[in-house]
This record gives C-alpha cells, sequence and structure tokens, in this order.
C-alpha cells in the first residue's frame, strides 16, 4: 500500500473508533430521554403545532407507558413488532399511526448518531383495511337552502360559514385571516397563516397553512360585499372598546387584527366555528354534515360547473393535484359519461 493509503485507512480508522465511542456514550440514554430531545429539538423546531399534539398525543397514550424506561440501543425490532400487534388488535389505525411516530424517532436517532442501528430497518407498517368512507357533502339545491338560513343566523357564524362553502377554506385558515389579508378591490383573500390551539402550551397560535404553501383565494363579488360590511363593524366595534380592546400580539409586540375575534379584541378558538355549526345544524334540522365537509360542498359544486382540477386544487391549497383527484374524481364520473355521448351527434 502507498503512504498516502496507509494514512487514509488510519484516518477512517479513527473516524469510526470515534463513532462507536460517541454511540457507546449513548449507551444509557433511555427511549423516553432520547423522546424529550426529540421533541426539543425536531419537533418543537420544524413541525406544525398540530403535527406535534397529534405526536404528543400518540406518544402519551401507549407508546410512552410501553417504552420510556427501555435503554434506546437495547430496543430490539422484535420488541416493537409484538407491541404494534397488540395495539393493532385495540385499533388499527392508532397502531399505524404509532408506527409512523416510532419510525420518525428510530430514524431521528440515527441522524443523530445515537444509535448505529435502527430497529424500524425493514420493518413493515401494520396493515390497516380500508375504510369505504362515502364523501358527505351540500347538492347545489342543499347549499342554496343553507344560504337562505345563513340570513337569520349570527353574523360572525354566517360569514365563517360562507368562508367554507364558497371559498373552501379549512377551519384553521378561516380563524388565520388577518383584516391586511383581504383585498376588496380584487375580491381575493391571502392565505398564509393558520390559527391553532396548542394542547401542550395551552394557548392559540399562528402558525404556517396546513402545507407550509401561502396561496391566494378567490371570493364571489356579491359574498365579498357581505365581507366588506362585516369587517367595517369589526373596526367600529375595536373603536368602541378603546382600552378594554385586548387583541394577540407576535412576538415583536405588534397587534394582530383578526378578521374574527370575541369582543375583546382576542381571537376564538377555531372550533368555535364548528361548534356554531353543529347548533345551527340542529336549530334548522339541515342534513349532518361537518364543518369540514362545508369545503367539499364547495368542491362538489365547483366540479359539477366544470371547474378543472388545477383550479380546484389551487383554491383549495392541495401540495400536489393527485391529492384534488384523490378525494374528489369519483365525482366527475356523470359527467365522463356524458363526455362519451357526445360522439352519439357524429355517429
Amino acid at each position: 500500500m502507498s503512504k498516502r493509503a496507509i494514512n487514509k485507512a488510519i484516518t477512517d480508522s479513527e473516524i469510526e473508533t470515534a463513532n462507536k465511542e460517541n454511540i457507546e456514550k449513548g449507551d444509557n440514554i433511555t427511549f423516553g430521554n432520547f423522546v424529550d430531545r426529540w421533541l426539543n429539538n425536531y419537533v418543537r423546531v420544524d413541525l406544525s403545532v398540530k403535527s406535534k399534539d397529534d405526536y404528543l398525543y400518540l406518544l402519551n397514550n401507549g407508546i410512552l407507558d410501553e417504552f420510556k424506561n427501555h435503554k434506546l440501543f437495547k430496543m430490539k425490532t422484535f420488541h416493537i413488532v409484538e407491541k404494534l400487534k397488540e395495539w393493532k388488535e385495540q385499533s388499527e389505525h392508532m397502531a399505524l399511526a404509532k408506527y409512523v411516530v416510532l419510525k420518525s424517532i428510530f430514524a431521528k436517532a440515527i441522524e443523530w448518531r445515537v444509535i448505529s442501528d435502527n430497529p424500524m430497518n425493514g420493518m413493515k407498517p401494520p396493515k390497516v383495511k380500508k375504510k369505504e368512507k362515502k364523501l358527505r357533502f351540500y347538492d347545489g339545491q342543499q347549499l342554496q337552502n343553507l344560504f337562505e338560513i345563513l340570513d337569520h343566523v349570527n353574523e360572525k357564524h354566517k360569514i365563517q360559514i360562507k368562508l367554507a362553502a364558497l371559498v373552501g377554506l379549512r377551519m384553521g385558515e378561516i380563524g388565520g385571516i388577518r383584516l391586511e389579508c383581504i383585498n376588496f378591490k380584487n375580491n381575493t383573500i391571502l392565505i398564509d397563516r393558520s390559527l391553532h390551539f396548542d394542547t401542550e402550551k395551552k394557548k392559540l397560535t399562528l402558525g404556517p397553512p396546513k402545507n407550509k404553501i401561502p396561496r391566494t383565494v378567490n371570493v364571489p363579488d356579491s359574498f365579498m360585499k357581505e365581507v366588506k360590511s362585516y369587517v367595517k363593524k369589526q373596526k367600529k366595534l375595536r373603536v368602541e372598546m378603546g382600552s378594554a380592546w385586548k387583541p394577540m400580539v407576535d412576538d415583536e409586540g405588534n397587534i394582530i387584527n383578526f378578521l374574527f375575534t370575541k369582543e375583546d379584541g382576542y381571537p376564538q378558538h377555531p372550533r368555535s366555528a364548528g361548534a356554531a355549526w353543529v347548533r345551527i345544524i340542529e336549530k334548522y334540522d339541515l342534513p349532518k354534515i361537518t364543518f369540514h365537509e362545508l369545503r367539499h360542498s364547495y368542491a362538489s359544486f365547483m366540479l359539477s360547473k366544470g371547474v378543472n382540477f388545477k383550479i380546484l386544487q389551487e383554491q383549495l391549497g392541495h401540495s400536489d393535484i393527485s391529492i384534488t383527484m384523490n378525494i374528489y374524481s369519483h365525482l366527475t364520473e356523470t359527467d365522463k359519461s356524458k363526455a362519451s355521448d357526445l360522439f352519439n351527434e357524429i355517429l
């Protein structure tokens, strides 16, 4: 071997030895210890509040109870396989969700060189029987009936419901609208933030939209007039409240001018819109769909009027058009049949 090759071999050996020593220093790290670091250095830093809350829920409902005190480097594939089997017997979907969490944890343990072997390598996710979930939504006639009813309900709730049914917004996105996001000249709203309740910190937080990509949505002209009227009342309320106006502020202490607030200017829990929707359904005996399914109603109506999937994807804020098509493509089956019938004209 050449002198250069010998030196390289020595260097490689030293690096390998150092890596092994670093891993050995982590021999006393328990699964629970590492999860704390995983949360602090990854989940709370890089993921959304909703993802963090979902992970915490799964950790505190079975994962930590089972593995908290286990030495991380001693955990074997079979240990996890056995537990996943037990979880699957209780709930297939929960078992799959816990598998995803464990996969993320051990992937970071490898990336950060805390362990040398990943017990999740080669492990297949628990099989889950696909449930045929029927997409529920209001058709055009039902939407028209709903809009007539909304003329008799609280104005705030009316605007929130219409933002879901006429614009296709998610609940958190509706809560995250600030006054400066609304463009009355172009009849558009910038959707760049989403309001969530942080269950860990017990407070409302303003974060990015679901796929972290801001978008501008179009709003029907007649509905935008209603929004404009509501905004005027909101500004008037702020003046009337004076020092009693207690809005949310950002990290620099700047006031956040939310479209929807409580009487003191502080934003409402985003789920309050859903709670109001349930009360309206019960009071007016409307077909039971969730607040989120108003968004499906928007998509269904748009497709029935010939709007293409690309426009729908952009309006709904899906990261990829395949998501839009997977959810709503079956709604166009009748249109496909009618399209084929066009050839009858020349046959």
